[in-house]
């Protein structure tokens, strides 16, 4: 609150913006007005809110593997398409807690051919075998020379490692080590292919380690 005189506006009631002005004890007084928000958030909102934060917490985690498997999705940048595409892959409870369901998870999105990866873990040696099978080619779906990745990703450490596999024209098989201080039973694997020049994405795959 704020007393002034005014020798132009006189005896002053009226309000401009968030002020207020009027005329009291034979002065005028300013005062600014306060603006609160009443509503409350729905449910169905802070839901959202929930999958919102852990999936942008995420994005950042995952972002080597975001930028490369989300190109010339939506008009945003990568980890906005990221958000925007794993929305249903991430459960809340009644408490409006957020859990990501990462076998629903998509670290790549686009409308190429999913690569033929399965990948087995040896416990003895500590590696994970990736076996590739070569598939046809398919004109703007599927191209030999289509590079093609494993994902690695420690969902305990947030740690991820991207892995470069054979071209989808190859058959074989890649050897990789489980990464120093990570827990194997919190390892999550994904594959999916890129054209060469990289702008063609497929849709990414969640493997099943056997």
């Amino acid at each position: 609150m704020a007393k002034f005189d005014s020798y132009l506006l006189g005896k002053v009631t009226k309000t401009l913006g968030n002020v207020t002005m009027c005329y009291m004890n034979k002065q005028n007084i300013a005062r600014a007005r306060i603006f609160s928000r009443k509503d409350k958030p729905t449910s169905d909102v802070l839901d959202q809110r929930a999958r919102m934060k852990v999936l942008i917490e995420l994005s950042r985690f995952l972002l080597p593997v975001v930028q490369k498997g989300f190109v010339g999705i939506g008009n945003g940048t990568t980890s906005n398409a990221f958000v925007a595409k794993n929305m249903k892959s991430v459960n809340v409870d009644e408490m409006h807690t957020a859990t990501v369901d990462y076998e629903r998870l998509k670290v790549a999105m686009g409308l190429q051919d999913i690569p033929e990866v399965s990948v087995s873990y040896s416990s003895e040696s500590k590696m994970y075998s990736f076996e590739q099978e070569m598939l046809e080619e398919e004109n703007g779906f599927a191209l030999a020379d289509d590079l093609v990745y494993a994902v690695l990703f420690e969902s305990v450490l947030m740690r991820v490692k991207l892995i470069s596999l054979r071209s989808r024209g190859e058959n074989g098989n890649t050897s990789v080590g489980l990464p120093k201080n990570w827990e194997q039973a919190n390892v999550k694997v994904y594959c999916f292919a890129t054209s060469k020049n990289g702008k063609s994405i497929s849709p990414s795959l969640y493997l099943a380690v056997e």
